[in-house]
């Protein structure tokens, strides 16, 4: 009441001052006089009126004890203000000075900013009219003459009937002020504090009248007042800020692109014509400073100015009429698309340039909020002109919204990982929960929505996108944006594959670009989740990419797998090219039919597939490729082959050319897998061909054609395998490589040159087979033949690399892990590895296996199996220099027995069959072999110095291992020849009396191991079915023999050794014939019945012995010794 009747007082004064106002004349310069009024007295009361208003002073000060209570007040306040939150922590505490008790400056606000309007339009009088306005207390109205008295005609000396009438008058009377005066109005009707918004809001309804006449004189001054407010948005005043943020969030409210100004986009702030577009991005401008503001009533405020812009900015780019009615929709739907477009254009570009990118959280928030609206309403043809721009935007803040605390976990938890035994889990989980909350983000909806719009532009705004998502790849900073840059691709390789067509191979075609950039960033990304991501999008793109380009990738992927390997070991190069080639070969497999002029699908890298598989981390990864790119070689053939043949066959050349390479590696890893790949394929396409069914003349031809394949193929196996084994350094598979080396020996060491010979003759091809890979010649110092080998060369055993080199990975140290952050990747190698400017045929040449398939290295003689095995017996026994403590070490142990039995095996294959060549020349080579290895093999059992004195060492340095014993042993019984018997005085080694003299002291209790026990039991047997009737039948040989089977049936521990005692006796029953089994029968055993009735005659003595034996181990505890002793009674029960 009081501040109201000091308003209607100050009227009257002003009344008053008009009433008294002295007129002065004053002489203008031309001579003539005017009359002037002075406004002193009016000057006095406005500079009060000012001074009262700043300072907020007053005549009813405050008392003592109203001045205690207020302190007090604001103590509790202050107690209560330190358990707020961080943000109103920022408010400064202004408590209010003078006046009475909840009066002072800031309840003075509404008056201090009627004063201030009225300055600033220069008009004193107005300040009059908008204290009578705001007067609004019913008692002034209250009877007809308090109305009269206190009326605007009454107090500013003015005639008017009522008061309605003058404050119609009043509204008339400012009407030519209200663009100045709105914004001001506007922004004290959203002041702070609670009392200036009450007095000036009902100033406001007295001045405007009702809402809608409010909104429309608001809509007639709408853009002078946005510009003001806007302008005020970003006064150092804070409660300026607050106010205007305020007003602006109530006047934009259902405002369309006319209302705000119209006209074309814009692309900054600071264009020359003042239109819709730069006025919405001084908007969001001020937006983003609010909502980032040091106080938070201007935070709030600025927020439901954020909503409001919003929602302004999705209205605007809406496409839809407003109006759906039958006349206007059609002319109002081109209306909106025409304001859809240019409101789109000019917003969106701005977002993602400078919203995505505020570090405000609220702010980036907000963008994201927006682009979220506007993409869920806009038409891609709306979005068409920014839609590239606004992909390659969306993937780059995939990673810029990301939390930086989420990288610093998983860079933390790698660190951890290599301390502990889970390898790569901690890493591996942090990296799925961090693309699954990106991937299920809002930027990731906003992308995904505008991907799927891409198929509804033209072609030339879908190849403009190719370029954005191979900057993401190539400047991502983060792998969040890299995996959603790869979704990306593989997305629209399926909705938008013409947009992939570019002309031109090289660098400047895009899609060469994205393709390299996609195989460098899978290399390079440690995640595995990403790098799934990358090897997807590749196979995908490789499908629409120029075939060329894929060639050269595919090659480039092989090479750096190669380098990969070693000293410069880097699994994840390795798994990166694998990956590659197996996306490249499942989901572009279109691409495999065309190899180029270089075949390098069938020439490279399906050999290396082949090999690959049975790596250990990625060999399903190969496997893939192998079995993909073996489907696309069924339309392949081979020249003069009519039949069809299996993939490992029609690839043989070029598998075999990688094998030897990869032996060749310094690395020993390829060296295994290679070894790997050897042994699968000498089951098949390293093995000979069985003779054919059809006897026809094309069927003898494809015989020819695909045995001399497989013999050129084995043979430069075998010459590779024989120089690797003869070097003295021992690697981890270098036991396999001696395993599939015997094996492919093995498998040719048998009479297929005579039937190739006879079929050859037949069919008029004599020069198509002229080499046999392996054959067998009574030669022991060539390796091949006629080549003088271990005469000329000399292996060094005292090397001192001689032991096991094993192949060890380099590992990252703690630190080194600690420091694989998610960054921006380097790609400027990227370009280099892959190059373009060279062609594919340079590519092929300057590759170290470009060598022409038919000129492989191998030798001009074939491979001799005497020498294979001369190699193998030294690289199983020391030589005498060499103590057996070195040769045998912990690391050389296994390969030395590893050595011994594909010796056993090789010996074993030289076996044939006495009906395809005749039992002496068989005997011939065999008795050569034995004679040559039996000194070696019988120089490492025990007790051979006391069976064999003439051969006893003067200098025996140690005892073997039991296990080399063994397989020593082994490799003497494979060894044996048909009618074996002593050929000469000068060579005992032959002799059957004193063999099985040395395997029943083997046999014996003096004998701990059970390996040798059982080993000697088993080269007894087999000496039983060798040995020539007329020596095995002497009583010493029989005794010796059947000494053999009761020290092993004593052991009760291995059921294995009494098996091979039971396994020598049914072999001595057999001799004696009409065995009813027949598992251990030999094939060259003459069948003589008076033989036969002489053994019989012989073993008659010992009937009962053998009946007691065969009939005690009957009840043993293990099924296959009883049922050998059940044949050993069936055999003995014709026996007289």
């Amino acid at each position: 009441l009081a501040r109201e009747s000091c308003c209607l007082g100050l009227a009257a004064c002003r009344g008053l001052s008009l009433a008294t106002t002295a007129a002065t004349t004053i002489e203008r310069d031309d001579g003539t006089k005017e009359e002037k009024k002075m406004y002193f007295l009016n000057e006095r009361l406005l500079k009060a009126f000012g001074q009262t208003t700043n300072y907020g002073g007053s005549a009813l000060m405050e008392s003592n004890v109203q001045n205690a209570m207020r302190m007090d007040e604001n103590r509790r306040e202050e107690v209560r203000s330190s358990i707020r939150s961080e943000d109103n922590s920022f408010e400064i505490d202004t408590t209010e000075v003078g006046g009475t008790a909840g009066m002072g400056e800031a309840a003075l606000g509404a008056y201090r900013e009627m004063a201030s309007a009225a300055v600033a339009l220069g008009r004193p009088d107005v300040l009059y009219s908008l204290l009578i306005l705001c007067v609004t207390l019913p008692i002034w109205s209250s009877t007809p003459d308090f109305r009269e008295r206190y009326s605007a005609a009454s107090l500013l000396g003015k005639t008017s009937a009522t008061s309605e009438g003058n404050t119609s008058e009043l509204r008339q009377a400012l009407r030519p002020h209200y663009a100045k005066l709105i914004p001001r109005l506007l922004r004290a009707c959203n002041d702070p504090n609670a009392q200036t918004r009450e007095q000036m809001t009902a100033l406001w309804t007295r001045l405007t009248g009702t809402t809608t006449e409010a909104r429309a004189l608001i809509s007639q001054h709408l853009i002078i007042t946005t510009d003001t407010l806007i302008d005020d948005a970003t006064n150092k005043l804070w409660r300026a800020r607050v106010g205007a943020c305020g007003a602006l969030a109530e006047i934009l409210v259902g405002r369309s692109w006319v209302d705000i100004g119209g006209g074309k986009s814009a692309t900054n702030d600071i264009d020359e014509t003042q239109g819709a577009a730069v006025r919405l991005l001084r908007l969001y401008k001020v937006v983003m400073r609010c909502m980032d503001d040091v106080r938070l009533s201007v935070r709030e405020s600025g927020a439901a100015l954020a909503r409001s812009v919003r929602n302004l900015t999705i209205r605007l780019c809406d496409p839809s009429p407003v109006e759906q009615t039958q006349d206007t929709i059609r002319e109002r739907r081109s209306v909106s698309c025409d304001t859809s477009v240019a409101a789109s254009s000019t917003i969106l570009p701005w977002l993602v340039d400078y919203g995505l990118n505020q570090s405000c959280a609220e702010a980036a928030g907000f963008a994201v909020s927006c682009l979220l609206g506007i993409v869920e309403v806009a038409m891609p043809v709306t979005l068409e002109p920014v839609l590239s721009g606004l992909i390659g935007a969306l993937l780059m803040a995939m990673s810029g919204l990301e939390p930086a605390a989420l990288n610093y976990l998983q860079v933390r938890a790698a660190g951890q990982d290599v301390d502990s035994t889970r390898g790569a889990g901690g890493y591996e989980r942090l990296e799925r929960i961090r693309l699954q909350l990106a991937q299920n983000g809002p930027v990731a909806s906003a992308l995904t929505k505008c991907l799927d719009m891409m198929k509804f532009i033209s072609l030339d705004s879908q190849k403009e996108v190719i370029p954005h998502l191979d900057s993401a790849i190539r400047c991502g900073a983060g792998f969040a944006t890299r995996a959603a840059a790869a979704d990306a691709v593989s997305s629209l390789s399926s909705s938008c594959p013409a947009a992939f067509k570019f002309s031109g191979t090289s660098t400047t075609n895009p899609t060469v670009r994205l393709l390299r950039a996609l195989y460098f960033a899978s290399e390079r990304e440690r995640g595995s989740g990403a790098r799934g991501k990358m090897a997807h999008a590749l196979g995908n793109l490789a499908e629409l990419a120029p075939g060329s380009s894929v060639r050269q990738l595919a090659l480039r992927a092989c090479e750096r797998y190669k380098l990969a390997t070693g000293s410069n070991d880097d699994p994840a190069a390795r798994r990166a090219a694998a990956a590659a080639l197996r996306s490249i070969a499942t989901r572009a497999s279109s691409q495999l039919s065309d190899g180029g002029s270089n075949d390098i699908w069938c020439k490279r890298v399906l050999p290396m597939a082949y090999i690959g598989q049975r790596e250990k981390d990625i060999g399903t990864l190969w496997k893939e490729v192998w079995d993909e790119g073996a489907q696309a070689t069924n339309s392949l053939g081979v020249d003069g082959v009519s039949c069809n043949l299996n993939p490992q066959e029609k690839l043989l050349p070029f598998l075999i050319k990688s094998i030897t390479d990869a032996l060749d590696d310094v690395s020993w890893s390829r060296r295994l897998t290679a070894c790997c790949a050897l042994i699968e394929l000498s089951e098949t396409a390293l093995a000979p061909l069985p003779q054919p069914i059809n006897k026809s003349s094309q069927a003898s031809k494809d015989f020819i054609l695909r045995m001399k394949r497989r013999a050129k193929a084995s043979s430069a196996v075998l010459f590779t395998c024989t120089m690797l084994i003869v070097k003295s350094r021992l690697w981890d598979g270098k036991a396999n490589l001696v395993k599939v080396t015997s094996k492919i020996a093995g498998n040719w060491a048998s009479t297929v040159k005579v039937e190739l010979k006879n079929a050859s003759t037949k069919d008029g091809l004599e020069n198509e087979f002229s080499n046999i890979p392996v054959v067998g010649v009574n030669a022991w110092n060539d390796l091949y033949q006629d080549d003088g080998w271990f005469l000329r060369h000399t292996v060094d055993r005292l090397d001192q690399e001689n032991g096991s080199t094993k192949d060890k990975s380099k590992e990252l140290s703690n630190e080194e892990e600690c420091k694989l952050e998610d960054k921006m990747l380097d790609f400027d190698e990227a370009d280099n590895m892959l190059r373009n400017e060279d062609t594919e045929d340079e590519m092929i040449n300057s590759s170290p296996e470009s060598v022409d398939m038919n000129q492989s290295k191998s030798p001009s003689s074939p491979l001799l199996i005497s020498g294979l095995c001369r190699v193998l017996l030294e690289e199983a026994i020391p030589p005498c220099r060499k103590s057996h403590s070195v040769f045998y070490d912990s690391d050389a142990l296994p390969y030395r027995a590893s050595v011994l039995q594909g010796l056993e095996e090789l010996l074993k294959s030289t076996r044939v069959d006495p009906k395809k060549l005749s039992v002496g020349l068989e005997n011939n080579f065999s008795m050569f072999l034995y004679d040559k290895v039996a000194p070696f093999l019988i120089s490492m059992i025990e007790g051979h110095e006391c069976i064999f004195p003439s051969q006893v060492s003067a200098e025996e340095e140690g005892k073997p291992p039991p296990l080399i014993i063994a397989r020593s042993i082994d490799c003497l019984s494979a060894a044996m020849w048909n009618q074996m018997h002593k050929t000469s005085s000068a060579n005992p080694f032959s002799d059957v009396g004193l063999l099985a003299k040395l395997f029943a002291l083997n046999c014996g209790v003096g004998q701990a191991a059970w390996t040798i026990r059982e080993a000697s039991a088993l080269a007894a047997a087999t000496l039983t079915l060798k040995a020539q009737s007329l020596y095995l039948r002497k009583l010493e040989c029989i005794e010796s023999l059947l000494d053999c089977t009761v020290f092993c049936l004593q052991d009760k521990k291995f059921w294995r050794v009494r098996h091979a005692g039971l396994a020598l006796l049914l072999c001595l029953c057999q001799r004696a014939g009409k065995s009813n089994d027949r598992v251990h029968v030999a094939r060259s055993l003459p069948s003589s019945s008076d033989e036969d009735h002489l053994m019989l005659e012989a073993l008659l003595p010992y009937k009962e012995k053998i009946l007691q034996i065969s009939r005690s181990s009957l009840r043993d505890s293990e099924s296959k010794v009883a049922a050998i002793a059940t044949n050993i009674c069936n055999h003995t029960a014709w026996w007289p």
